[in-house]
C-alpha cells in the first residue's frame, strides 16, 4: 500500500521499471521513485475533481464550465486517467485576462481549463505531503493551514523579540521576464515533464 508521504528519491530503489529516471551529481547517482501512477489513480483524480468543483471558478480557454464538466464527470475523469497513464495528456493554453487593481493599474491573470485544474490538483495532492514538511517554518504563502493573519502574528512576535530589520522584496513578473525555472528538486521526478508543460502553457 502506498503512502501519501512516500519520498520520490531513495538511493538504490525504484518503484517501476518503465522509463527509469536517474539524477546524476558529482558525488552519486540516485534512482528515483515515480509518482505518476499515484497521480492518475482514479481515487486521486476523483478527490481532485471534488476540490476543483468546491473552488468553482471560471471556464478556461476551451469554454468548459464547472457545470459542463460535472455533467460528464465520469467520462472526463476516465479520459484523464487514460491520457495521464499513457503520457499523451497535454495542458491547454491558459486563458489570459486582465483585471483592475484597487490601487490603480492592472493585473494579468491566467485561467486554466477545468480539466487542467483537475490535473494540477491531482499533482498537488501527491506532491504536497512530500515537500510541505521541508519548507521553512517562517514561510506562510500558499501553504495549507496557514494564513496572512498567522504571518502577521509571526512578524509581531519577532519584533517583540528584538528583530527590528524588515526586508520587503517582490519578484515581479518573474516567469514573464525569465526563462530560468527554479524547480531543480523536481529533476528526480518523472513528473517534471508535466510541470514544464504547465509552465509553458
Amino acid at each position: 500500500m502506498s503512502s501519501m508521504r512516500e519520498r520520490p528519491c531513495t538511493d538504490g530503489e525504484e518503484t517501476r521499471k518503465r522509463r527509469p529516471t536517474t539524477l546524476s551529481t558529482s558525488r552519486t547517482e540516485r534512482k528515483c521513485h515515480s509518482l505518476i501512477d499515484k497521480v492518475y489513480g482514479r481515487t486521486n483524480l476523483a478527490r481532485a475533481w471534488k476540490k476543483v468543483k468546491e473552488n468553482k471558478g471560471s471556464a478556461g480557454i476551451d469554454g468548459m464550465a464547472i457545470e459542463a464538466f460535472e455533467a460528464r464527470q465520469d467520462e472526463l475523469l476516465d479520459l484523464l486517467h487514460q491520457k495521464l497513464r499513457d503520457d499523451s495528456y497535454a495542458p491547454k493554453p491558459v486563458k489570459r485576462v486582465t483585471i483592475d487593481k484597487p490601487d490603480g493599474g492592472s493585473r494579468k491573470l491566467g485561467i486554466p481549463s477545468v480539466m487542467d485544474r483537475v490535473v494540477q490538483q491531482a499533482l498537488v495532492q501527491r506532491m504536497e505531503p512530500i515537500f510541505e514538511p521541508t519548507f521553512a517554518d517562517g514561510s506562510f504563502g500558499y501553504r495549507p493551514g496557514r494564513s496572512p493573519h498567522m504571518a502577521m502574528q509571526r512578524v509581531w512576535r519577532d519584533i517583540n523579540a528584538g528583530h527590528v530589520w524588515v526586508l520587503d522584496a517582490d519578484l515581479r513578473q518573474f516567469f514573464d521576464a525569465s526563462s530560468y525555472c527554479p524547480l531543480g528538486f523536481f529533476e528526480c521526478l518523472e513528473e517534471v515533464g508535466m510541470w514544464r508543460r504547465y509552465l509553458n502553457s
